[in-house]
């Protein structure tokens, strides 16, 4: 018994011994390799940042264009307020989405159907900034 009490004890303290002389080996991440697994990161950033845009008056209301369509364009338009967002920040991260998607398009030669998404018109309900659709006309 008294054995198995100090092989106990022993396998313990070695194990608590701290980290291992060994460098940690850095593997790449799966986002990291995969451009498509950036975008949709990229992409969740932004609609997280901007979260529910809620806002005292039109006046703090902005329209982003984030993405990019093959042939042209943003892929979509989403509402943010300037009182809940770090606008500098925002435009970074939509700039970068912007480009590893052209980047992503032109190595894959990727087309589209070249349709004109209208560009919403901002408004406020009830205290949030929303990009509503414009009438047709």
């Amino acid at each position: 018994m008294k054995y198995l009490i100090a092989g106990a004890t022993l396998a313990l303290l070695t194990g608590c011994n701290g980290p291992s002389e060994e460098p940690l080996q850095s593997q790449p991440t799966a986002a990291a390799e995969d451009p498509q697994a950036q975008m949709a990161g990229l992409d969740q950033q932004i609609r997280s940042m901007i979260g529910m845009a809620y806002a005292d008056n039109l006046e703090q209301c902005r329209l982003a264009e984030v993405g990019h369509r093959p042939c042209g364009g943003p892929q979509y338009y989403i509402a943010y307020s300037t009182t809940t967002v770090d606008e500098a920040v925002l435009q970074k991260l939509i700039a970068e989405h912007r480009q590893l998607q052209i980047n992503y398009q032109q190595r894959h030669d990727v087309v589209g159907t070249c349709e004109v998404i209208p560009r919403p018109q901002l408004t406020m309900q009830g205290g949030r900034c929303i990009a509503s659709p414009t009438a047709e006309r």
